[in-house]
């Protein structure tokens, strides 16, 4: 069974670095079915957003509302 973008991005927020992450994604890129790699890369680039401003974005949201 293919994880969700959501079980994804709880597994990459384990990553603080975005050099961790990006060694993620390269050992992750050939070895995934193509419909849980776009899962994948979603939630990469949603962790990597979320590394580079600091902002845990989904609980920023739920916090504040939507602005």
């Amino acid at each position: 069974m293919a994880k969700t973008k959501q079980e994804w991005l709880y597994q990459l927020r384990r990553c603080s670095s975005v050099n961790t992450l990006e060694k993620i994604i390269h050992k992750n890129r050939d070895s995934l079915s193509t419909s849980e790699r776009e899962s994948f890369n979603s939630a990469a680039d949603h962790r990597l957003a979320e590394l580079i401003t600091g902002k845990l974005y989904d609980r920023y949201q739920k916090r504040y509302g939507n602005m």
